[in-house]
């Protein structure tokens, strides 16, 4: 599993809208603050929208807001809603595809890895990150 780069703009996008909580921000100054490229911008934010997470409004004093709360959306939610459900490896994935389910004795470290990762992802808030920086 390899996060893709539009989740890590999802992911850096949604940290700025959260640094800037309840204000709108210009997608440009988004795009220039983060690195994100403004022609994919629009993509992210979209989605991020349909989550409820954030909303936008058009024309001179518009932009993009964070109407979540930082403090409830984790890194997990971000990945999934980008990429979907999260696994390290094809057999956990929960759609069959590994043949030696039943008899792998790879199947337990993985899974054991998986639950490790998801937890850390699960305890990792916007909020917090904003928060660690800040230090």
């Amino acid at each position: 599993m390899e996060v893709t780069k539009k989740a890590e703009y999802a992911i850096s996008a949604l940290l700025e809208l959260a640094i800037n909580h309840g204000q709108f921000v210009s997608s440009k100054e988004i795009a220039l603050r983060r690195n994100i490229p403004r022609n994919f911008l629009p993509q992210i934010i979209a989605i991020l929208g349909t989550e409820g997470w954030v909303e936008g409004v058009r024309g001179p004093g518009g932009g993009v807001r964070l109407v979540s709360d930082p403090d409830i959306i984790t890194i997990l939610d971000v990945l999934e809603l980008i990429e979907g459900p999260i696994a390290l490896t094809r057999c956990l994935a929960g759609k069959g595809n590994c043949v030696n389910e039943g008899s792998c004795q790879l199947h337990p470290i993985w899974a054991k890895a998986q639950k490790a990762m998801i937890q850390v992802l699960t305890d990792i808030t916007l909020a917090d990150i904003i928060e660690e920086t800040a230090d």
